[in-house]
């Protein structure tokens, strides 16, 4: 893969995040902005009353249907907003995350394969990319530093109180400063739990995207073989239910402890630096605008190229260890 091609990845994923615009600021507004805007709070929504229509057990089928809809997208938002409260560029990480996800996962498979292998290779390539970008975001999602907003964290002191959960008293990454109510220092015993508590989540999210992934490729491979009776496939048919668990045993180990380094260790340090450099830079009143807007373009792409190799990463050894273990092979 020529560098241009790398360069081009990096500006459009720049591009993306800025809408094209030059920011000034850290790489979002303030989670405040970002709350008021969409209408998102940190409060647990109102449950949703079920009415009992003793006439109608659809109707009351359909009223516990939405209600449950409407909690799980409630529970999406409120962790949503822990992870901005953590960290307010976790939105423009997002999109990041995504887009390198597709491009470093292909960039890996043209690497690994080489340029002439793609379109002989194409059922693993699309399964591959399929995948990563699933399975990526889950574990970044996962594991990313959360706190609750400053307006919630009296609830969650008495909630956590309340119920005397041990899951309360775990990170939700192993190096974050507090726990959930931004109090709290976690203990060295949590902080090592908060490796192990993700991994049922990430093998259950990993074998999941694994097998929509090569599930739908070899649904399309027998799309094709219907219209295209002649045309004969270089590769072996992919064991579904072993790329699945292979996919989930990586997320589990592999992507967690990845992305645990990036979003606790790695991404902080960045953050801290670039602080540093803004107070630094207001000292000079007559450059500070020029200076500001200088560092949070630099600061975007040193972001960038830092999630860049965490992808790159990532993609090598998950393509390694599919042909190691054979779930990837030519027909000879």
């Amino acid at each position: 893969m020529r560098c241009e091609h790398y360069l081009l990845i990096i500006v459009l994923v720049i591009l993306a995040c800025g809408k094209g615009n030059i920011c000034c600021n850290a790489l979002l507004p303030s989670p405040s902005l970002l709350v008021s805007k969409r209408g998102w709070d940190c409060q647990t929504p109102t449950p949703v009353s079920v009415r009992k229509i003793s006439n109608d057990d659809k109707s009351s089928t359909l009223d516990i249907i939405r209600g449950g809809d409407i909690n799980y997208i409630s529970r999406i938002k409120e962790g949503y907003n822990q992870r901005i409260s953590a960290d307010p560029s976790f939105l423009s990480k997002s999109i990041i995350e995504v887009i390198l996800a597709a491009s470093t996962q292909y960039i890996a498979e043209v690497s690994r394969r080489g340029q002439a292998r793609i379109i002989p290779e194409i059922d693993f390539v699309f399964a591959g990319v399929l995948t990563a970008v699933c399975g990526k975001y889950y574990s970044m999602w996962r594991v990313a530093r959360t706190v609750t907003s400053s307006d919630n964290k009296v609830a969650v002191i008495e909630t956590k109180e309340s119920t005397n959960d041990w899951r309360d008293k775990i990170p939700n990454n192993a190096f974050q400063s507090t726990l959930l109510d931004g109090l709290t220092k976690p203990t060295l015993q949590s902080r090592f739990l908060s490796f192990i508590l993700p991994m049922p989540n990430l093998f259950k999210a990993g074998f999941i995207a694994s097998t929509l992934g090569y599930g739908l490729t070899a649904l399309l491979i027998h799309i094709r073989t219907l219209l295209i009776p002649h045309y004969v496939a270089a590769t072996k048919p992919v064991s579904v239910i072993g790329a699945s668990l292979y996919t989930g045993a990586f997320m589990a180990l592999v992507s967690n402890i990845r992305y645990q380094l990036l979003q606790g260790v790695v991404e902080p340090f960045i953050d801290s630096v670039f602080k540093k450099l803004e107070s630094i830079s207001s000292d000079r009143k007559d450059t500070i605008l020029d200076k500001l807007c200088l560092l949070a373009n630099v600061k975007r792409l040193t972001i960038v190229l830092v999630r860049l190799g965490n992808g790159l990463l990532g993609s090598f050894i998950a393509i390694t260890g599919m042909k190691a273990f054979g779930l990837q092979q030519l027909k000879e």
